[in-house]
């Protein structure tokens, strides 16, 4: 019953998409036979926390693959590895550099705030894609990160009662002052906590969500827990450090992880994990583009809250 429970969630998820899409693009085609001889001059930015991991690069191509079809000029760029201070230092030159719209995909919603307000006086447009600052944009395209939690740990608990364990400790592994990251680890410990069964070491938190760094505090978790049973790692990064850690204790560890990557997918088929809660970037992407154009060809975009939906990926689906 859950599964046919969240096979028609996800139909309906897709629905859903797929009437906004066709929507988006029926405005865009109509407004493209009158406006066909400057579309080409505006420009929109992606501006995303980092361009190291995999999961960017699809909500990249999303964004990209809109952009193409209505034939907008279109920038990805981003700190090569996660830096606030750099992120604002990017979108103050995007929106020097002429942007008419950006995507943004906030690393710390309250220390970029000021550059979104400083980017809004000037009239540019703003779309949050995955992550949100606190200050307003026009429409935010995101997971619920606290129910993707939720479904984290359902999915953990799941697994646990598959292989007989019902005690022992489950460790978490997050990143430091990341927002949505907190919400996923907030949905994950209220259904271990009201379960009852597991106890809930104290969270690990890393400043960087560079795999070699999230499996030292995999590690240190392991070490510092005789009963663990499994671990959670609530973003690519820390899937990524969970899986290598538990790979290296010879899979005795029940892993979950965030974000279907080609290396969270390899860890998942070799068993170092085995589940991924796999979010859409690609539809944040298609759809964030989607929006910018609409914003800036004076369009109705739609609903300020665009939930782009998980599922979850085992070796069994």
């Amino acid at each position: 019953m859950m599964r046919l429970k969240n096979i028609f969630s996800i139909a309906i998820i897709s629905l859903a998409l797929l009437l906004f899409i066709i929507w988006h693009r029926c405005c865009i085609m109509d407004t493209a036979q009158t406006t066909a001889s400057n579309i080409k001059y505006y420009k929109v930015y992606l501006i995303s926390t980092d361009k190291g991991f995999q999961y960017w690069g699809t909500l990249n191509q999303g964004a990209e693959d809109m952009a193409k079809i209505v034939g907008i000029q279109y920038i990805w760029d981003a700190p090569e590895v996660r830096s606030t201070k750099e992120q604002i230092e990017i979108i103050n030159k995007a929106v020097n550099d002429g942007a008419d719209a950006l995507l943004v995909a906030a690393d710390d919603p309250k220390k970029i705030s000021g550059a979104i307000e400083d980017a809004k006086a000037r009239n540019v447009k703003v779309i949050y894609v995955d992550s949100p600052a606190y200050e307003e944009a026009i429409t935010t395209l995101t997971t619920d990160n606290y129910a993707a939690g939720v479904k984290a740990g359902q999915t953990m608990l799941s697994i646990l009662d598959g292989k007989g364990i019902n005690s022992g400790a489950i460790g978490i592994i997050n990143l430091a002052d990341k927002a949505n990251t907190k919400l996923r680890e907030d949905g994950f410990r209220k259904v271990i906590e009201e379960d009852g069964r597991f106890g809930l070491p104290k969270t690990i938190y890393t400043d960087s969500d560079i795999p070699s760094f999230t499996q030292v505090a995999a590690q240190q978790m392991i070490d510092e827990n005789k009963d663990l049973v499994a671990l959670f790692g609530v973003s690519e990064g820390t899937s990524i450090g969970v899986g290598n850690a538990i790979k290296a204790n010879d899979n005795k560890y029940v892993g979950v992880g965030f974000d279907n990557t080609p290396t969270n997918l390899q860890l998942l088929k070799g068993g170092s994990l085995k589940a991924i809660i796999a979010q859409n970037p690609y539809t944040m992407g298609y759809l964030g583009m989607a929006e910018a154009v609409a914003a800036i060809l004076g369009k109705d975009t739609g609903p300020e809250y665009i939930n782009t939906g998980v599922s979850v990926i085992t070796n069994d689906n």
